[in-house]
């Protein structure tokens, strides 16, 4: 079991409850406050059993034991996110009875400079496709490389999907209230310029972490296979990390705009 092997599920495991430590109480509900103590134990209890189940398997039965960060599931999900709404009350869904305020603006209109990056993205996957077809035909290559050109047709579909999914996080619906204030505004634009820039990095580099390896192979063989499994591997997980960042950092930005949203309408 090497060192990746060994602190990935580590890691997994662990991030629910270390999250959990950067959410301070800012519930004023006695009861929800006392909730809240009683997740945390039962989260950190859960945490060090599973740790310690994960250490011991990782001695005797390796294998077993990297698919433990499939633990980060129910402890993030039964524990981790209900101690978050007992804490927080952005954390939780909006009531039925709060207020909200409706935008009639299109919010998924991308500015020119992004527009441009886009289709930017989008020219340099055609060439690198083009170079891999050329490689194949002009080393008359043997037809298995063909089939590295499904890599290609995957990075522009990964393009495509990544660019809609984008589309369609900028129209969902976003905590607001009738009685918007300037900290709302400047906290929700913020979290619009996230989305923004957030999704086009990743999808250009998950662009590149799919077209690079085949095309490397396709023009140099095996002599490139290394090179090949570092863009692959090491920026795969690279671009994993940064996915999990992503959503992390975005998930504590809507949380703190609904909890604004919640107190300017109880504060009318």
């Amino acid at each position: 079991m090497d060192y990746f092997d060994f602190v990935f599920p580590l890691f997994m495991i662990l991030f629910p409850a270390i999250f959990t430590l950067f959410v301070g109480a800012k519930s004023k509900d006695p009861e929800q406050h006392a909730k809240s103590i009683k997740l945390a134990r039962l989260l950190w209890f859960s945490t060090g059993f599973t740790v310690i189940a994960y250490i011991l398997l990782a001695r005797w039965y390796p294998v077993i034991a990297y698919f433990m960060w499939l633990m980060f599931f129910p402890l993030w999900f039964m524990l981790a996110m209900p101690l978050l709404r007992a804490r927080d009350p952005g954390w939780r869904p909006l009531a039925r009875d709060t207020l909200r305020s409706a935008s009639l603006v299109r919010r998924d209109v991308l500015p020119p400079a992004l527009r441009v990056a886009w289709i930017v993205a989008l020219v340099l996957w055609g060439l690198l496709l083009c170079t891999s077809v050329m490689g194949i035909v002009l080393a008359v290559s043997e037809l298995a490389r063909w089939w590295l050109l499904f890599f290609h047709v995957a990075a522009g579909a990964e393009l495509w999907l990544l660019h809609w999914a984008m589309r369609r996080s900028l129209i969902e619906p976003e905590p607001t209230s009738p009685h918007e204030t300037e900290l709302i505004r400047a906290e929700r634009d913020s979290f619009h310029r996230l989305k923004l820039n957030a999704w086009f990095i990743l999808a250009a580099v998950a662009m590149l972490i799919f077209s690079l390896p085949p095309l490397l192979l396709i023009w140099y063989g095996n002599g490139a296979l290394m090179w090949a499994i570092a863009i692959g591997a090491g920026g795969g997980t690279l671009a994993g990390i940064g996915g999990g960042i992503f959503g992390t950092i975005a998930s504590v930005k809507r949380a703190k705009i609904n909890r604004l949203c919640i107190e300017a309408s109880t504060q009318q």
